[in-house]
């Protein structure tokens, strides 16, 4: 019985990390690159795309938050996935923007806007949470700092973001309702 046991959790072992391929399927059919052109497949329970621009002091202005919730559930099963989907920009743009506001994590390059079209992003930094095997469970803003208008607050007094995190952590599944955000709105494709 002992070595019929063993052999069960052996088998068992071998086919996880065929199921977990599998759970990121979704992903993988969106071709997403890095800004350094390699193929990106995010290793996290969840996974947080954020849509960014250079140009856009929002999307700016919240990257400071960003680095801090990608320091904090990071380790905790959120990977964060920075998206560049502006197809006016250039690879050399996008990686100096990076490395100007110090990014840290996974930074992507959709200037043809697949993950964008797939996430029905409008507008940066817009952020979507999927689970791994792509539904979607949250999106919207990252919190309320900046409201109707352009109108912003010194901080931020609900951190919807944050707060889908931390419940997903605690093992809530979601989905979550989508919370209204402002920013920069996505510019259309370009067509070649």
């Amino acid at each position: 019985m002992p070595r019929l046991f063993s052999g069960l959790i052996a088998a068992l072992c071998l086919l996880a990390p065929a199921a977990r391929a599998a759970e990121m399927g979704w992903w993988r059919q969106l071709d997403v690159r890095g800004i350094d052109g390699a193929a990106l497949t995010p290793a996290g329970r969840w996974i947080v795309v954020v849509f960014l621009s250079p140009e856009c002091p929002v999307a700016n202005a919240d990257i400071p938050v960003l680095n801090a919730l990608a320091r904090e559930f990071g380790p905790r099963g959120a990977t964060f996935v920075g998206a560049y989907a502006d197809p006016t920009l250039t690879l050399p743009e996008l990686r100096r923007h990076a490395t100007d506001y110090r990014l840290q994590y996974s930074l992507v390059d959709d200037r043809d806007q697949r993950l964008a079209r797939a996430a029905g992003a409008t507008y940066t930094p817009e952020v979507c949470v999927y689970s791994r095997d792509g539904a979607l469970l949250y999106r919207g803003r990252i919190d309320d700092r900046v409201g109707g208008f352009g109108a912003a607050r010194p901080a931020a007094t609900r951190e919807d973001l944050r707060e889908v995190l931390a419940a997903l952590v605690a093992g809530r599944p979601g989905p979550f309702p989508s919370q209204p955000g402002f920013g920069c709105a996505l510019p259309a494709p370009v067509r070649r």
